[in-house]
């Protein structure tokens, strides 16, 4: 049962050109008969039609089918209402054109929920036997002509077994013989279901239908009971009544007997029969059709007589006599995501080489795509190995005179572990006595002390961890600085990690340092014993002072205003009167001072403002000037000499807060720092490259963007014919996003792959190593962008366009 309580609908509302399409209009229709929609080309009839089938809606009114309203409801609701109500029968067909006959009419059982391939090749084959069209059941529906479309379409409607088929022109694309029989099926369901038709056929109305509703501009002008007529003036296209020919002659020879029929005197006509072996050979100047078993023209040897109710009341077509009743009507989804993605590789398969040609927009956007990530990743990658020369945990406070007492309290402040005075930063020797030619071309090593206990076994890469004083760890990185040293360096055969390991370094005055470790921290460190801080430091020049460097090596004697550890020389040095310096301030010096540099007394030489106090002789063979002290009395003499101070946080955050609180001095965190200073470095470099990126990113996306674009607009007419049909819009979303992915897999995939070798060749050339980041978390990115932006692009326009209803959709001016 349908009712309509006052309902309008308007195109153009509240314009120039508005129409009152359906005019205030109310009715109710029983549950079944055949009701028949008369009326002019633009009086509402179509409009009507579609309002009451759900396919649009209307500004205002109610309308109830079944007893359920459709007006002002969600889409969903109303397209369940109508596809387990309603049957539809559109005048242009709506089929998918790639799809078989069988599977357009199937589409219809499977949106109830059927899914038993028996029960629904059953009833398929019954309404395709019913519609004339069983043995084109495999053929793609775009194969058909107009009339087999238009009955195949019949069929869909039919298929579900609906308590309401609504019928827009639906012989409009048939001839007269196929009208009749779909007009008598369609009669024939009206004993038991509603039927609402619209016609432009009047004589087809009277004879067939039970009631009778006239449009006139939007308004019913008649609606009236209709007794059908007991007979029908209408002549079959395809029949041909020889009785009523007016010429009639009859050629009786011998073996031949020819009738000639002729509905007018017209000039003589020559043919020539040819008869061998049992088969007629015809030559004619006129057109030639032969009338067989297999041709669509019947020769009636009788009268032409009108069609009486017989030929309805004959027809036998109970759809519901056949279906099993077990199988109840659901309103279901028909695509699910595994069978939208296999749908989607199977049509871009059916693509025509010009969708194909789309596909290579896809591959060339995805390589852009991939070449601005990793291009964006490798401007913005800063690693520690960048900038980082000195061990991460180093705090500094820089241009500031650091008095003894001072640097002594601080050592003894929680979260430190120790302090350096100055920047750490020292040189060592690396000299090969192995061959006359290399003894006197040593290479410089450069680095920065590290306590041996800030490391473990497991930071090792190489070798072990050294087991005495002057057994010492080296970072790769300085390993790296002396390795790639092809000067001195290369001259000594050290090429190689392991071509170092084994090696000594020297510092004047000390004891060879063996290298038995090399260690991996990222920062250009020399891990010795704590011990030994002092003494190189002392002995040592700065990192970067290489002439000073190049003094010390070839400098052979000590000056005489030189302050040094006694412990050093024990085995270079005789005491030749009084006693070792083992306290604070205290010096012996060589036996050549003792006339002027008196035997517990103060001399001129101070450290920390403290006069030293001579309390012993030495004798020394090498010819050593050097003031003998113990080694807090170095210490306190390098304090004195630098302006800085390194210090090796246990807890940064809270040494950095106290110096700057308490003592107020300027202390930094040296990898923050040199860290900063890199970024700012790097910045307009980083900028411009981080543009270009974009762009070219911005581009592809675009581009990503105008082909789905386009693919869209290709297929707004089939989301409009799903739609029309009843399958939900979650269905047309998995649709679409299977073949979205079966699009990007054919059309981006590759191009990713190629862009993603071809970077990291590029990545393998030293020069061009930093230039792009190509790992899993790029190329991972790229691929969520491509894949993201190919469904957010594909699916954004068809959620607009699928928020109208079907006849909405339909109506666009693009669709076709």
């Amino acid at each position: 049962m349908i009712k309509l309580v006052k309902v309008n609908k308007y195109f153009n509302r509240r314009k120039r050109n508005q129409m009152h399409i359906i005019n205030n209009t109310s009715l109710e229709l029983g549950d079944n008969g055949l009701v028949a929609i008369l009326g002019s080309s633009g009086s509402g009839k179509t409009t009507l039609l579609n309002a009451i089938g759900g396919l649009d809606k209307v500004n205002s009114g109610k309308i109830y089918i079944n007893g359920k309203k459709i007006t002002h409801k969600r889409a969903y609701t109303v397209d369940k209402i109508r596809n387990l109500n309603m049957g539809y029968i559109f005048q242009d067909y709506k089929l998918l054109e790639n799809m078989s006959v069988y599977d357009n009419v199937a589409l219809s059982l499977k949106m109830m929920g059927i899914k038993n391939k028996k029960e629904i090749q059953k009833r398929v084959n019954y309404v395709l036997e019913a519609v004339k069209m069983y043995r084109y059941r495999n053929r793609p529906a775009k194969m058909l002509s107009g009339g087999e479309k238009q009955r195949v379409a019949i069929a869909r409607a039919l298929v579900k077994n609906p308590s309401i088929v609504i019928a827009d022109e639906p012989t409009g694309n048939l001839d007269s013989k196929n009208s009749l029989q779909v007009m008598n099926i369609i009669k024939a369901i009206s004993k038991e279901k509603l039927v609402i038709l619209v016609t432009h056929e009047v004589d087809l109305a009277n004879f067939y239908a039970s009631r009778i509703i006239e449009l006139q501009d939007g308004k019913i002008v008649k609606d009236y009971e209709n007794e059908p007529k007991e007979s029908l003036e209408y002549r079959l296209d395809n029949k041909l009544y020889l009785k009523d020919f007016e010429n009639i002659n009859n050629i009786d020879k011998d073996d031949i007997n020819v009738n000639i029929y002729s509905d007018n005197k017209q000039d003589k006509i020559n043919i020539k029969l040819a008869i061998k072996d049992g088969n007629i050979y015809i030559q004619s100047e006129n057109k030639v059709e032969v009338v067989d078993e297999n041709s669509s023209i019947e020769l009636v040897d009788d009268h032409y007589k009108k069609i009486d109710k017989s030929i309805y009341d004959e027809e036998k077509y109970n759809l519901e006599n056949i279906s099993d009743k077990k199988y109840k009507a659901k309103y279901k989804s028909i695509y699910g995501i595994a069978k939208s993605i296999i749908t989607g590789f199977k049509r871009i398969s059916n693509y025509t080489i010009l969708k194909k040609l789309l596909l290579l927009g896809f591959f060339a956007s995805s390589m852009f795509v991939v070449y601005a990530i990793c291009s964006i990743y490798g401007a913005l990658d800063v690693r520690d190995i960048d900038f980082m020369q000195i061990d991460r945990n180093y705090l500094q406070v820089e241009n500031t005179t650091i008095s003894v007492d001072d640097f002594l309290k601080y050592e003894q402040e929680s979260g430190i572990d120790y302090i350096l005075p100055g920047s750490g930063g020292v040189v060592f020797t690396l000299n090969n006595k192995d061959y006359y030619q290399t003894a006197t071309r040593p290479a410089m090593v450069n680095g920065y002390l590290v306590g041996i206990d800030t490391i473990t076994a497991d930071n090792l890469i190489k070798g072990r961890m050294p087991e005495n004083e002057y057994e010492i760890v080296v970072d790769k990185r300085v390993v790296q600085s002396v390795t790639s040293d092809m000067g001195m360096a290369g001259s000594l055969g050290i090429k190689t990690d392991e071509d170092l390991l084994g090696r000594s370094l020297t510092i004047k005055n000390l004891k060879d340092f063996k290298i038995v470790g090399i260690a991996d921290t990222e920062a250009e460190s020399i891990f010795v014993n704590k011990s030994m801080f002092v003494n190189i430091i002392a002995n040592a020049t700065g990192t970067n002072n290489v002439n000073d460097w190049f003094t010390s090596i070839y400098k052979e004697e000590t000056t005489d205003s030189e302050v040094m550890d006694y412990n050093l020389f024990l085995d270079d040095i005789t005491l030749t009167k009084g006693r070792l310096p083992e306290n604070d301030y205290e010096v012996i010096v060589n036996q050549i001072n003792k006339d002027t540099m008196k035997l517990n007394k103060p001399i001129k030489a101070q450290v920390n403002g403290e006069e030293l106090v001579v309390v012993g002789y030495y004798d020394s063979q090498a010819d050593l000037q050097a003031y003998l002290v113990n080694n807090n009395t170095v210490k306190y003499n390098v304090i004195n000499k630098q302006n800085s101070m390194t210090i090796y946080a246990k807890d940064k955050s809270q040494v950095m807060n106290k110096f700057k609180d308490e003592y107020r001095l300027n202390i930094i965190d040296r990898y923050e720092k040199d860290r900063s200073d890199y970024l700012e470095y790097k910045k307009d470099s980083v900028k411009s490259a981080i543009i270009l990126a974009s762009i070219i990113l911005a581009i592809s996306l675009v581009e990503i963007y105008l082909m789905m674009r386009a693919s869209f607009l290709s297929r707004i007419k089939e989301i409009g014919v799903f739609r029309a049909i009843g399958v939900k819009k979650s269905d047309i979303y998995r649709m679409f996003l299977g073949e979205i992915i079966a699009i990007t897999v054919f059309g981006s995939v590759p191009g990713i792959a190629l862009m993603t070798y071809i970077l990291a060749s590029i990545t393998k050339i030293q020069s061009a190593s930093r230039l792009f980041i190509v790992n899993f978390q790029t190329i991972g990115l790229s691929v969520l962008i491509i894949f993201g932006v190919n469904i957010l692009v594909g699916l954004l326009p068809l959620f607009k366009i699928l928020r109208k209803r079907p006849a909405r959709i339909l109506a666009r001016h693009d669709v076709e």
